[in-house]
């Protein structure tokens, strides 16, 4: 897939670095509160990288589409992908990575999760995930879908989408309730209920963000850089 993609970007001139999508090494064992996934910018670095980002009004929803799938959007691609090939979803793979005292389903080649806990990044709490509950344990887009619609995916390729919804260094898994609560939200609209992750977040989606090419408006410049003042 990463063949077509370099052949599509020296057609169209994009700049994205998409190889950046796949895991760039070992992903950390866990993501409680404070952490971050693999390859995050320090803050010391996510403050003149957010300074870089190109500033613009967020364009139309038009064309974006949700439902396709396990509840991604259809212009996104089905989830999750599989998009290291290790033969495990992306949702399990994420599963792996952010709980702790994980337990599998036999016979899956140790990749369904079925047990496990999560030091809930977003909220602070620690909560227990069972798969017959699997809802109450969801994977959250630090930059929503549909905000990366709007700052610039609508132009990307269906290929070029299907990695950045499953790029793992935008995804963690958080609770139910802050899930809903953030939605397709920016951080001039939400921020997590924990304030001691609010550094952390904007390291997040300002590295999203920069390797993806991402536009943000001028006021979720402005939130993005009080949140990395508390770092």
């Amino acid at each position: 897939m990463f063949l077509l993609l370099a052949a599509l970007m020296a057609v169209t001139g994009c700049t994205v670095d998409w190889s950046a999508a796949a895991p760039a090494g070992p992903a950390p064992e866990s993501v409680g509160q404070g952490d971050v996934p693999a390859g995050t910018l320090p803050p010391a670095q996510a403050s003149p990288a957010l300074a870089a980002l190109p500033v613009a009004a967020k364009a139309s929803l038009d064309g974006y589409e949700r439902g396709c799938g396990r509840g991604e959007g259809c212009v996104f691609g089905p989830a999750w992908a599989d998009i290291d090939h290790n033969g495990c979803d992306q949702r399990n793979d994420v599963l792996h990575r952010d709980l702790t005292r994980v337990e599998v389903r036999e016979g899956t080649d140790e990749c369904v999760v079925i047990a496990g806990f999560l030091d809930d990044p977003y909220s602070g709490e620690t909560v227990a995930f069972e798969k017959a509950t699997a809802a109450e344990v969801p994977v959250d887009h630090v930059v929503p879908l549909a905000a990366a619609w709007v700052q610039g995916a609508k132009a990307w390729t269906a290929d070029q989408r299907t990695a950045f919804a499953n790029d793992p260094g935008n995804l963690l898994a958080t609770t139910r309730e802050q899930n809903s609560s953030k939605g397709d939200s920016t951080a001039e609209e939400w921020v997590p209920a924990d304030p001691q992750y609010g550094c952390s977040y904007a390291t997040v989606v300002v590295t999203v963000k920069q390797r993806f090419s991402l536009t943000v408006t001028a006021v979720e410049s402005a939130a993005l850089k009080s949140l990395l003042a508390t770092c």
